[in-house]
Order: C-alpha cells, then structure tokens, then sequence
C-alpha cells in the first residue's frame, strides 16, 4: 500500500498525484474523441468528458495498486 506522499512538506494522498498523471493522458484521449466526431455524438459532452477523466484516474490508480 502506498502511504502519504511529502510533497514540500505537505502530506497529499497518492490519488492526487494519480489525477495530475491522468490529466495529460486525458487530454490526449479527448482530442482524438474529438478527431474522431465522438464527442458531436454524445448527449451531454460536459458529462461524458467527467466520466472519462474518471475511468482514467481510477485505470492509473489501479495500475499503481
């Protein structure tokens, strides 16, 4: 189990750094959704891209588990 990261003297959960490795993966994976015409297709997009970003952190999360 990875415990309590120390970061400048500040102790932050391992999932905080999980979503700031997940953001530029997430922003790569929508600009091809994009390319793609995927997000023009969805109901709500605001939605969906929450969702994505989501499933991504917990991929990495559980990746690092």
């Amino acid at each position: 189990m990875i415990s309590e990261v120390n970061l400048f003297g500040v102790y932050v959960s391992p999932i905080v750094l999980d979503a700031l490795v997940a953001i530029p993966l997430f922003v790569v994976l929508r600009w091809m959704l994009g390319k793609a015409g995927i997000l023009r297709r969805v109901w709500h997009p605001a939605l969906f891209q929450m969702s994505l970003y989501v499933c991504v952190v917990c991929v990495i999360a559980l990746r690092a588990a």
